[in-house]
């Protein structure tokens, strides 16, 4: 099932709305950042005619104008936290990357790359849907782990 929601958000993500409905599920807006042209959301996706356990999923899309999202069930998002949370703890003045997470049950798998600096850039490439990147910046990032946790929350409904 991620596949089908990495599609749908991947064509449809960042449209400035507060929540899109598929005819595979609906698609809602979590968290939104903007600066210029790019543009980071953080998403939840559900869809009810899916067994329970692969009905939901977290994503975060990146808008350059180029666009490119990753998808992830509740254990990755958990990584996903993790890596959000380490990052939060070293901003400093310069940039170093925090770590990683390749992105599963996709034929088009998503890399994504979390870095502290001044901020916290996140980049995520794949071999059909290119590179994206985004750069929250530190006043931001409280804001990112909050959504981070609601998405976590979401995906621990029965």
């Amino acid at each position: 099932m991620l596949a089908i929601i990495r599609r749908v958000v991947v064509s449809a993500v960042l449209v400035l709305s507060a929540s899109l409905s598929f005819a595979e599920g609906k698609l809602n807006f979590i968290e939104h950042f903007t600066q210029g042209q790019q543009e980071l959301a953080v998403l939840t996706f559900y869809d009810p005619a899916q067994q329970k356990g692969d009905d939901r999923a977290g994503l975060i899309g990146i808008a350059t104008p180029e666009r490119n999202s990753f998808a992830f069930n509740g254990a990755e998002w958990d990584e996903l936290i993790a890596l959000c949370d380490k990052a939060a703890k070293v901003l400093s003045d310069s940039w170093t990357e925090v770590g990683s997470l390749t992105e599963h049950r996709t034929s088009d798998v998503s890399h994504m790359t979390v870095s502290a600096g001044p901020g916290m850039k996140i980049v995520i490439s794949s071999a059909n849907s290119g590179t994206v990147s985004y750069t929250l910046e530190k006043k931001d990032v409280p804001r990112l782990q909050s959504g981070l946790l609601k998405v976590k929350a979401f995906l621990a409904e029965k």
